[in-house]
């Protein structure tokens, strides 16, 4: 990673750091970036130190409320491209983050490192785990609040930018621009569509670079790490839960960068009734 990034760095082409938090469909964005060979791509979730996790015996958790990653090659992107002095420290760098919904976000990050983090001592029988005992370690244990406090404690932390200060995001089109010193940041939903997410990308790297970008897929799924099933417990625990729904809706992030119309979309998408009525028998 270190000869990579140097590499990069001494190519002189426009760097786009991807810098988004885990599971938050940044991995799509990157394929996009990377079919360009007109850019360097460098892929990062963390680069604020205090989130960086040890290892066992660590809080899995900043005292924030930010899920911490073992991050071992971030390190060398904070050290090559953040840090004073660093060669690629004063030149421009182009920023493009994720904002991907708390329940879905959680859920993900729950199985996807089940067998690193939260289910380390169980992960053979996670699957078939009795409901409570899964749910509990789910509710109980888990970060929730993660995916909001990733912007403040780590992206205005790290750049100085804040999207969810107020009126900062437009919501309604679900993507906006942000320029502060050598940072040229583009921050998205991850419920827009994929070819919304393409042309937010091609209009931010200009008409010269845009055009190179390839289309935005889906990258990265989750069931090449946990069994599908066990996100389908872990949802339906989400779904009885109403209590947990609406305190998630609540999260900053949420209203800041949903509008009232697309919060009313995810309160329906995580209700319980919304489930039965899609299973309900027809007449």
């Amino acid at each position: 990673m270190r000869r990579r990034i140097a590499g990069q760095v001494a190519s002189g082409k426009p760097i786009v750091v991807v810098y988004s938090a885990t599971k938050s469909a940044s991995t799509s964005v990157a394929a996009a970036l990377a079919a360009s060979s007109e850019l360097e791509v460098v892929k990062v979730h963390y680069l604020q130190p205090r989130h960086f996790w040890p290892g066992p015996g660590a809080p899995l958790a900043s005292p924030e409320g930010l899920l911490r990653h073992k991050a071992i090659e971030q390190r060398t992107t904070r050290e090559l491209l953040f840090s004073q002095g660093a060669a690629g420290a004063d030149r421009p760098l182009r920023i493009v983050s994720i904002a991907r919904e708390p329940i879905g976000f959680n859920v993900s990050n729950f199985t996807y490192f089940g067998r690193a983090y939260w289910m380390r001592t169980c992960w053979r029988r996670a699957p078939w785990m009795d409901a409570r005992e899964l749910a509990r370690r789910f509710f109980d244990g888990f970060p929730h609040a993660s995916s909001s406090v990733w912007w403040t404690e780590e992206f205005r932390a790290t750049l100085g930018i804040d999207p969810l200060a107020p009126a900062a995001f437009d919501s309604e089109r679900g993507w906006t621009r942000y320029q502060s010193g050598r940072f040229d940041a583009l921050v998205m939903r991850a419920d827009i569509d994929d070819a919304a997410k393409t042309e937010a990308l091609r209009e931010f790297l200009g008409s010269e670079l845009g055009r190179s970008t390839a289309p935005v897929g889906r990258e990265n799924l989750n069931d090449t790490q946990a069994p599908p099933v066990l996100a389908e417990r872990i949802r339906e625990a989400v779904r009885s839960n109403r209590e947990y729904l609406e305190a998630m809706i609540e999260l900053p992030s949420v209203q800041r960068m949903w509008t009232a119309e697309g919060r009313a979309r995810l309160r329906e998408r995580w209700s319980a009734s919304a489930v039965r009525a899609a299973v309900a028998p027809t007449a």
